[in-house]
């Protein structure tokens, strides 16, 4: 595992990539729509000439080659391999166009670059076929966070997700929630890399490892938190029964302003014992 270096799998606008970089840290980010490629190489020219950041313009799928790729223009972030979230999209009134691009896989990128200390991975539905590429490494990064499929398989897509962690290893975990990035903070002294004083908003994933928010849980606590954010879900989420209507509205809001947990969208990030680092 090479300490310095991560993986940002699904880099967008590359909010995430800079704030690793900021950090100290070497990156390899690897995205799907070439439209995003040429700004951010401009933005990061200084990193890009240094070798600090390495830019693939490739998907992350089953088999090298070409894939198709449905591209969003409403919500640009929205961009996906996954008929099951281009379905999703079209009933939330934000259509794609679809593009052939290269794609790859996630340990052809480990081969050539070798393993990260943290894999972020966000790629619209394909986060777990992604995660499920590290069976064929011999190596595990030390850090891992995924985006959550709480709003397409409820509890059994979580419950993959959470269980493929465990068979790879991972032993702690936190689910956190991004709709209160607004409101992070990274420690100083800082727990990764050097200190970054940063805003983060919902097209960032936020700090990583030991700087993620919130305390690490056994998978026994996870599951039994995630059970409580789904009911919550059902109820006030954006297509939960009361969420819809301007009072499920005003109690996102509220719960949001008092740091409380409120529905949103979640990163599951998981760690690997001492003892296997």
């Amino acid at each position: 595992m090479l300490d310095r270096l991560i993986f940002d799998i699904g880099m967008h606008e590359a909010r995430d990539t800079e704030f690793y970089l900021k950090k100290g840290f070497r990156v390899v980010a690897v995205e799907a729509d070439s439209d995003f490629v040429g700004p951010v190489k401009t933005r990061l020219r200084e990193y890009a000439e240094s070798g600090q950041l390495v830019i693939e313009n490739l998907a992350i799928a089953e088999l090298e080659g070409e894939v198709k790729f449905y591209k969003n223009d409403l919500k640009t972030d929205w961009g996906t391999i996954s008929l099951k979230f281009v379905a999703r999209n079209i009933g939330r009134n934000a259509p794609h166009r679809q593009i052939t691009v290269r794609a790859t896989t996630l340990d052809k990128l480990i081969s050539k670059y070798g393993t990260p200390y943290y894999l972020k991975i966000d790629i619209e539905g394909a986060d777990y076929l992604c995660l499920s590429q590290l069976k064929r490494t011999a190596e595990r990064p030390k850090y891992v966070s995924i985006e959550t499929s709480l709003d397409l398989d409820r509890f059994d897509g979580f419950f993959s997700e959470v269980s493929l962690l465990w068979e790879l290893g991972y032993r702690k975990f936190k689910v956190v929630n991004q709709d209160l990035n607004d409101f992070v903070k990274c420690p100083n002294p800082p727990l990764e890399g050097v200190f970054v004083d940063t805003h983060f908003n919902g097209f960032s994933s936020g700090p990583f490892g030991e700087e993620a928010p919130g305390r690490w849980m056994g998978i026994e606590e996870t599951i039994v938190l995630y059970r409580r954010i789904l009911a919550d879900q059902r109820l006030f989420g954006p297509e939960g029964m009361i969420g819809k209507t301007f009072p499920g509205k005003l109690f996102r809001h509220f719960r949001k302003h008092i740091l409380r947990s409120p529905v949103g969208w979640y990163d599951l990030h998981a760690s690997l014992p001492a003892e296997k680092c």
